[in-house]
């Protein structure tokens, strides 16, 4: 399958409250399902490219900012509920100076 996607945040604090960052990450992906015998449970994969960016204000009045685009990945397991709505859970890595890595926790609906 493929897989297109969008995950933005937003502002979030820096460690020792040194400031704030924001996160943007786009992404399109190939995709595979493995379903499980006699389950509903699937393992999933995923693999394509990524682009990160990631701005960051600091309280002593500096900025910085990192753009980068690379070689993105996934796993994941997910629970088919009935032919149209699956939830599933991801971890999700990209190889790039933005050095992203994501949780993710979701519902998909078919329709």
């Amino acid at each position: 399958g493929m897989e297109v996607e969008y995950v933005g945040s937003d502002d979030a604090d820096l460690d020792n409250n040194a400031g704030d960052y924001d996160t943007k990450t786009y992404g399109a992906y190939g995709t595979y399902r493995y379903m499980f015998p006699n389950t509903a449970l699937y393992a999933k994969g995923k693999l394509g490219i990524a682009k990160t960016e990631l701005e960051a204000d600091f309280d002593n009045g500096s900025s910085d900012s990192v753009s980068d685009t690379g070689i993105a990945g996934g796993i994941g397991l997910g629970y088919a509920v009935n032919p149209n709505f699956n939830v599933e859970t991801e971890y999700a890595m990209m190889d790039s100076d933005a050095d992203t890595k994501l949780l993710t926790v979701g519902a998909n609906l078919k329709f």
